[in-house]
């Protein structure tokens, strides 16, 4: 620098060949040198935060020659760093990389249904009469006064009568009316009034049929309440799923009144001996339309052909007694092959003074009204859900219902088993204890634990391990629902053994709360006490059994409701309900949803302010336990293939209902909490094989109808299938053609 005019020196600091100041690059030089502490922020904050400097050591920069002016005064230090915050609160890798799932986008708008004008048809389900005023026995009325039965219902009033008098009956009244003791107090009447007293060696005197087993049993057990007038009447039952063994034994012993399923009667008629029905006098089909719906038109055929065989004559009077909910057309033709005469009772659309018909007129008008009666005090309610929002809705009523509110025992009906399988298990898993501190230990920690403790290990999986944990966890679930801390989830289908499908239906009665999950196995004829809700997760194909899915709840006066969960495309079968007398009222999705926000789970970091984060909180959360876990990925996958196929079979009636040409099949995918393709799924597979049965069946078709016109045009002249163009000569034989084939030495050679 230069003073006073004088000549100064004049320095250079800058880099040779760059223009970065030397200063500037000493400064970075220090900086880099310096030790960095990360700050890591809190995930959420009410407040804005104060902005958090990186801290560095303090620079001091060289001192410029200047004259006359004192030097700068030392910058002041940096504050000091706040202390990092917990590894816990810190945001994870797997947090970072979560996938949001898009369960609120690019679904099909929910449809406005008007509200019908429909008026509903319902039954008057208790009479002013009591059961003294009938014909009966007095010790009959007696135990039913100590069972707590005093007053009948309209049914009983209707059709009593007429059964004592020895009339065949044709019996259609709602579920949960008590038709089963319409034909059970004159039965135990007649024989306890038979002259002489009825014995054992007898035989059977009472034949009931019904279509499923969990029916059958609850059938034999008014009778084994009923038969304390007369213990000398003995009842009994054959189902299928028990030991035959057992079953010959109570035979050969003697059964004066036998319950039983059609298949397991059949194949004790064709190979126990000791079982004849030559003296059968009275026949009862209960649930005649079930029965025929389930293919059973040929066995009950072959039961009453095989009670004509054993009972030849016509001196002998037998009386048969039909009963339904619902009696369509296709029973008529049951009905005139084992009904004479008979008495109709349709307790919803009287006739007459009695309120039944003589099997003519008026009376045989009542098979084909399309009208359906339900219980008054049954209310029926629909949901309209995108496919996509289907589970976390259903996981949300459940919790409405079962864990915030008091109506505490519902039944859910599924379209397969495979849906009722993975259902349960995932229910059980998620929202069992839905809002309390879940155990997250694994079986290695335990592990440890047990060796720390100074225990003996076996080992991993040694003495079925996991089957113990899961049997220890059972039964510790089950303890908390009894206690009211947990919801219980079981399920009930066709394919579990008969020893746990009748466990589960025994603790399911007995239960004051809990979830059974369940396919039409359920539907028909069972009395589940105190049973409040009834939800449709997949609607029934017909309004016939959609009355007998809601029968199970609101029986003999007691308050109900019925959901059904219906997609987009399917509101028209709100009108097909309407067509039978059946009014819906609409429950808002959103509503429903909203349920979760009222106790969030404890596993999550921070706090559920929407809907839409509490409902993608619980998808997400299935999501990820499919990805850990390959056996509720498995059980989704079979559910979700298994749905498919369902839907696409619905007959071509209701396709306009139920069109499985219009299923959004990813959407359905993210139903069942699985992020696969549906190519990968099996569901192009499921709808492929389809396809080729069809071609298959139309082939099998054509190929018959072929043979029938040749086997017409046997015996015609073989001129008559010729052309006029034809010679009228025999085809020559084909040729064989020489094909050119390469030997291992490359040599070419003709083959004949």
């Amino acid at each position: 620098m230069s003073g006073g005019g004088g000549t100064g020196l004049v320095l250079n600091l800058t880099r040779p060949g760059g223009n970065q100041s030397f200063f500037t690059t000493q400064r970075k030089r220090e900086r880099d040198d310096a030790p960095i502490v990360t700050i890591k922020r809190p995930k959420v904050t009410h407040k804005a935060a104060p902005r958090l400097l990186k801290p560095s050591t303090p620079k001091t920069p060289p001192e410029k020659k200047s004259e006359g002016k004192e030097p700068a005064p030392a910058p002041a230090p940096a504050p000091a760093p706040e202390p990092p915050l917990n590894k816990e609160d810190a945001p994870t890798n797997e947090e970072k990389r979560e996938i949001v799932t898009s369960l609120f986008m690019g679904n099909p708008a929910i449809p406005y249904i008007p509200k019908s004008n429909v008026t509903r048809l319902s039954e008057k389900v208790f009479s002013e009469e009591a059961f003294s005023s009938q014909d009966l026995a007095p010790h009959i009325v007696s135990n039913l006064e100590k069972i707590g039965l005093t007053s009948m219902t309209t049914v009983q009033q209707q059709a009593i009568p007429s059964i004592l008098a020895g009339r065949d009956a044709l019996v259609k009244s709602q579920t949960g009316s008590g038709k089963t003791l319409t034909y059970a107090l004159p039965i135990i009447h007649s024989l306890m009034k038979q002259v002489p007293k009825v014995q054992r060696s007898d035989g059977v005197l009472a034949l009931v049929v019904v279509p499923t087993r969990e029916l059958a049993l609850q059938s034999y057990q008014w009778f084994e309440k009923l038969h304390k007038s007369c213990v000398w009447v003995v009842p009994g039952y054959l189902i299928g799923g028990e030991k035959k063994k057992a079953e010959k034994a109570r035979l050969r012993r003697g059964i004066n009144i036998l319950v039983g399923t059609p298949g397991r009667l059949i194949d004790h008629l064709h190979t126990t001996k000791s079982l004849t029905l030559a003296a059968v006098k009275f026949l009862v089909i209960d649930e005649a339309d079930r029965l025929l719906d389930m293919g059973y038109e040929r066995s009950i055929t072959s039961i009453i052909e095989t009670l004509q065989e054993h009972q030849p004559g016509i001196e002998r009077k037998r009386q048969t007694i039909m009963l339904s909910a619902t009696l369509s057309a296709g029973v008529e033709k049951l009905a005139g092959m084992s009904l004479h005469d008979p008495k109709v009772v349709d307790v919803s659309c009287s006739v007459g003074e009695g309120g039944g018909g003589d099997g003519t007129g008026e009376g045989a008008q009542l098979l084909t009204s399309e009208a359906l009666a339900t219980p008054a005090n049954l209310s029926h309610h629909y949901l309209i859900v995108p496919a996509k929002l289907r589970l976390v809705t259903l996981a949300a009523f459940i919790l409405s219902k079962c864990r915030f509110g008091d109506e505490r025992k519902m039944i859910i009906f599924f379209a397969t088993q495979d849906m009722v399988d993975y259902h349960t298990a995932l229910f059980s898993k998620v929202l069992s204890r839905y809002g309390q501190e879940e155990e997250s230990k694994t079986s290695l920690v335990k592990r440890a634990e047990k060796v720390l403790a100074g225990q003996e290990d076996d080992g991993e999986g040694s003495h079925d391990e996991e089957d113990v944990e899961d049997e220890e966890e059972e039964e510790k679930r089950e303890e908390e629902a009894k206690k009211g801390d947990a919801i219980l989830f079981q399920k009930l289908h066709g394919s579990m053994t008969q020893q746990d499908r009748s466990a589960v239906f025994k603790s399911f009665k007995e239960a004051s709360a809990g979830v059974l999950m369940c396919t039409d196995v359920a539907s028909r004829g069972l009395d589940m006490p105190k049973v409040r809700w009834i939800v449709q997760f997949n609607a029934a194909c017909t309004a016939a059994d959609y009355v007998h899915r809601v029968g199970r709840t609101a029986r003999v006066n007691a308050p109900g409701s019925a959901l059904a969960f219906l997609a987009p495309g399917e509101a028209s079968y709100i009108t097909m309900l309407e067509r039978h007398k059946i009014t819906m009222m609409e429950v808002n999705m959103n509503g429903v949803l909203r349920n979760l926000l009222l106790r969030p789970d404890p596993n999550s970091r921070r706090g559920v302010k929407t809907v839409e984060e509490a409902a993608t909180g619980l998808q997400l959360k299935v999501e990820k336990l499919l990805i850990q876990d390959y056996g509720f990925h498995d059980l989704a996958r079979k559910a979700y293939v298994s749905f498919i196929r369902a839907y696409a079979s619905y007959p071509k009636e209701v396709r306009e209902m139920f069109n499985f040409k219009a299923l959004h099949l990813g959407h359905y995918a993210k139903s069942m909490g699985l992020r696969d393709a549906p190519g990968t799924l099996g569901a192009a597979a499921a709808f492929r094989a389809k396809r080729e049965m069809k071609e298959r069946r139309e082939r099998k078709e054509k190929k018959r109808k072929i043979q029938v016109m040749n086997q017409r045009c046997g015996n015609l002249p073989r001129t008559a299938g010729m052309s006029e163009f034809d010679s009228g000569l025999d085809s020559l034989p084909k040729m064989k053609t020489k094909k050119k084939t390469k030997t291992k030495m490359g040599k070419t050679r003709l083959k004949r």
